[in-house]
């Protein structure tokens, strides 16, 4: 299902610079915590390429939303110092959203429970919730969807739970993670057109 999600992701980005990087991470699926450096091509062009010029030929009418697409792509592409960086500056939910997955992937629990709240109820957080009662097992739909809505504290206790027990390759957890990921970076690059 990433599969889907980056390919429909492409296809609605017109921006050439933008769609080449969703190309060179296309193959990448970031872990529960922070890995290597995945493409420095992609980390040189995100870090020294203006947003009037990585959007283009798309007009950038929220710079905050536009960092927050590049803090996003930082996160996909384990530049972890990067992306925090940036993530703390974007004065918007999208920062703290990103700040806050920064944090679970150090891992840091506790601060990334910090950044969360200041995030607020998300738009975001249905499509999570859809996805994971579409493609998850039944188990994690049961402890995951209690709620009926999507919950980022209980998501967080199960990847702490990970972390901790070293499940740290935990498919289904790792493509939930890259799929909110995903849907932020989408939902942000949306915003930051206008």
């Amino acid at each position: 299902m990433i599969d889907q999600l980056i390919k429909d992701f492409s296809a609605s980005i017109k921006a050439e610079k933008i769609k080449l990087i969703v190309q060179n991470l296309r193959e990448y699926q970031p872990g529960l915590v922070f890995g290597k450096l995945y493409n420095q091509e992609v980390k040189d062009m995100l870090m020294n390429t203006p947003p009037e010029k990585l959007f283009h030929p798309e007009k950038v009418h929220d710079r905050n939303f536009a960092k927050a697409v590049v803090s996003g792509f930082l996160i996909w592409n384990d530049c972890e110092d990067e992306a925090h960086s940036l993530a703390q500056n974007i004065p918007i939910a999208e920062g703290s959203y990103f700040h806050a997955i920064i944090h679970r992937r150090e891992p840091d629990i506790w601060n990334s429970g910090y950044w969360f709240k200041r995030t607020g109820d998300h738009p975001v957080y249905s499509l999570i919730y859809d996805y994971v009662a579409e493609y998850s097992s039944d188990k994690l739909k049961r402890i995951l969807l209690l709620k009926n809505k999507w919950d980022p504290e209980v998501f967080n206790k199960i990847i702490e739970d990970a972390q901790k027990n070293g499940n740290m390759n935990d498919k289904e957890l790792t493509e939930i993670q890259h799929a909110e990921i995903l849907f932020l970076i989408a939902h942000s690059y949306r915003h930051s057109l206008g």
